[in-house]
C-alpha cells in the first residue's frame, strides 16, 4: 500500500497528465454487447414485436441504456424535459431509430469469450451492475405504496445499471491505476471506492458523472451516478440515491457471500444513511435482502450470455 505522501503525489501528477473530462473523452462510449446489437436489430425489424421486449433488451447492456438515452435527450428531439428511463426512450425514438442506432453501433473492447484481466473485469462490472438493477426494482417494491409513487422503478434500474460506468472508463483509460486500486481492495478487505483515491486521479463516481454530463443525460441519473456511496450528497431526488446505494450494497454483498444477512452487516455507513433517507427499519431491510437474495439466485436471465 502507498503510503499517504506517495499516493498525494502520484494523484497529483496523474491528475496533471489527465482531467476528468479527457477520461470521460477518451473511455469513449461504452461497449455494447454483440448479442444486443444483434437482437435489437432483430427485434425492431419486426413491426409485431412488443416495446416490453425491446426495452428488456436494451436494459440488458449499459452501453445500449445510454447510447438510448443519449439519443432521446439529443437536441434534435427538443424534448421538454430529460428523459430518465429507456421506456420513454423506446416510444419516444420508435423502433426505426432504435434499429438504426443499433445497426451503426461499433463493437469494440468486447469482452465475453475473453480471458485477459481486462476483459474480465469489465465482465465483473457487467453482472454486477444487472444485479443492482434488479435489486433496484425490488426496493422501489417496498418503498412505494399502491396511492404514492416515491421513486419510479424504472428510472431506478437505469440510475442502478449506470452507478458504476466510471469503472469501466477509468479501467478503459487508466487500466494498470484500476488493477492497483482492485488489488489494494481485495488485500486490505476495504471497499473499492475506499482505495481509488490511493491509485487514481479521480473517482469511479466523479468520472462517471461526467460521462453522465456529456451525454447530457438527466440531472436526475447525473446526481445518482455521483452520490451513490453518499447518498446524503444528492442534489436533485435523494430517495432515487438512496434506493441505488441500496441496491448496489445488496447486490455486492449477496455476490460475496451466501448468508442473506451479510450484504448490510459488513456494509460502509451509505447503507445507515440511504436507509435513513427510505425511512426503511432493520426489519425491512432484512426483508428487501432477502427478497434480492431469491431473486439473484434465478440468475437474472444471465446465462443467454454466459
Amino acid at each position: 500500500m502507498q503510503t499517504a505522501a506517495q499516493s498525494d503525489d502520484y494523484v497529483a501528477q496523474a491528475a496533471d497528465k489527465l482531467t476528468i473530462e479527457e477520461i470521460a473523452f477518451e473511455a469513449g462510449e461504452l461497449p455494447v454487447l454483440p448479442q444486443v446489437i444483434l437482437k435489437l436489430v432483430e427485434l425492431t425489424n419486426n413491426p409485431k414485436v412488443r416495446p416490453e421486449t425491446v426495452e428488456h433488451m436494451i436494459e440488458t447492456d449499459q452501453g445500449a441504456t445510454a447510447r438510448v438515452l443519449t439519443l432521446a435527450n439529443s437536441p434534435y428531439y427538443g424534448l421538454p424535459r430529460r428523459i430518465s428511463c429507456v421506456r420513454e426512450a423506446v416510444v419516444i425514438l420508435g423502433y426505426k431509430s432504435v434499429n438504426n442506432l443499433a445497426s451503426q453501433i461499433t463493437v469494440f473492447n468486447t469482452f465475453l469469450g475473453k480471458g485477459d484481466s481486462v476483459s474480465l473485469a469489465r465482465r465483473d462490472l457487467w453482472k454486477h451492475s444487472l444485479y443492482t438493477g434488479q435489486c433496484s426494482k425490488i426496493i422501489c417494491t417496498w418503498l412505494n405504496s399502491n396511492d404514492q409513487l416515491i421513486v419510479d422503478p424504472e428510472e431506478a434500474f437505469t440510475a442502478a445499471l449506470l452507478h458504476d460506468m466510471g469503472k469501466l472508463a477509468l479501467l478503459s483509460v487508466l487500466p494498470e491505476e484500476y488493477a492497483a486500486a482492485q488489488i489494494a481492495s481485495r488485500t486490505s478487505g476495504m471497499r473499492f471506492h475506499d482505495t481509488e483515491r490511493d491509485f487514481l486521479p479521480y473517482t469511479h463516481a466523479v468520472v462517471g458523472n461526467a460521462m453522465a454530463e456529456r451525454w447530457s443525460l438527466p440531472d436526475t441519473l447525473c446526481d445518482a451516478v455521483l452520490n451513490h456511496h453518499s447518498p446524503l450528497d444528492s442534489q436533485t431526488k435523494p430517495e432515487l440515491v438512496a434506493v441505488v446505494t441500496l441496491a448496489d450494497e445488496i447486490a455486492l454483498g449477496l455476490h460475496e457471500s451466501t448468508a442473506p444477512r451479510a450484504a448490510l452487516e459488513t456494509a460502509s455507513e451509505c447503507v445507515t444513511d440511504a436507509a435513513a433517507i427510505l425511512q426503511f427499519s432493520p426489519n425491512v431491510l432484512r426483508g428487501i435482502t432477502n427478497a434480492c437474495r431469491l431473486e439473484m439466485s434465478k440468475g437474472i436471465s444471465l446465462s443467454s450470455y454466459d
